[in-house]
């Protein structure tokens, strides 16, 4: 991302000092997104961040401008973090105080500001990932239909890749892991919060990857059904028949021991399908 990376996500948050919940008004912007439950808790978990920086920050009391900390510690971040993780003492308020030019910032305060800093980028990677999926699931040039929202929701949603998903959610943990990697950090009661929405990233992650995994089996499966139903056709079979004995044969492969099973018949999609998705896969292919 360029040096303005997370910027977008301090304008929307109307005023850093509006305790208790600063973020009040980026989290309505954010959750009318139509791929909002696709990183939900990964925005929340960033958004909590923010709102904990900023009450740390204005409860220790700050004589100077609160948005201009935030704002240029998050511009100089990765500046920041190269010079404290060099440093053989881990000074990050130091280096914070020293390119934001705050120099009334405590400790406390200018540790807060990094950590919002990160959050703030975490932050954006997820918002553009949503920006440009949605813009992607339309042709160029294509009027976008007057769907209802739910059914717009899950169009966008259903076209929105799953890479670019990953990459969003590998952008949102490596901008949160230099808190966790920074030794002046370790003992900081936010680096606890911040090591909890990575692991939960890295969950979402997972299951997205698992998601795919299955899809993948999935279609291995139908291509075998498929082509069992077009032996049977090819044999001479009349299509009134063609369902109930490939409903048989699947739930015979399926059924046998592990080590027997063909290839697509992994444990994921061991379960006996009904006659009835067996018809339904069979009339997706026009077997019948």
């Amino acid at each position: 991302m360029d040096v303005d990376s997370g910027l977008m996500v301090l304008d929307h948050v109307q005023k850093l000092d509006a305790l208790p919940k600063p973020t009040a008004s980026l989290i309505r912007y954010l959750s009318v997104q139509p791929l909002y439950s696709l990183c939900d808790e990964q925005i929340v978990d960033a958004c909590n961040l923010i709102d904990k920086c900023c009450l740390r920050i204005q409860t220790d009391g700050f004589d100077s401008d609160l948005d201009t900390l935030c704002i240029q510690t998050t511009k100089l971040e990765e500046k920041i973090f190269d010079y404290a993780s060099s440093d053989a003492s881990s000074r990050v308020a130091h280096w914070v105080r020293h390119f934001t030019g705050c120099d009334s910032a405590t400790d406390n305060q200018a540790h807060a500001a990094y950590v919002m800093a990160c959050a703030a980028k975490a932050l954006e990677a997820l918002s553009e990932w949503m920006r440009s999926a949605e813009q992607d699931a339309f042709p160029p040039g294509w009027k976008v239909p007057d769907w209802p929202w739910d059914f717009y929701c899950d169009y966008v949603s259903s076209q929105a890749s799953p890479d670019d998903r990953i990459d969003a959610i590998d952008l949102y943990t490596l901008f949160l892991e230099p808190i966790t990697n920074l030794a002046g950090l370790r003992n900081d009661e936010l680096t606890p919060l911040v090591a909890a929405a990575i692991k939960a990233a890295v969950r979402r992650k997972g299951g997205i990857l698992s998601g795919k995994d299955r899809k993948i089996e999935m279609r291995e499966r139908d291509r075998a059904i498929v082509n069992y139903a077009l032996g049977l056709l090819k044999n001479g079979m009349s299509r009134r028949y063609v369902t109930t004995t490939v409903h048989r044969w699947f739930e015979r492969e399926v059924t046998k021991p592990e080590s027997e099973r063909p290839g697509w018949a992994t444990l994921e999609i061991s379960k006996p399908l009904t006659r009835k998705r067996i018809e339904e896969i069979l009339k997706q292919h026009n077997l019948l």
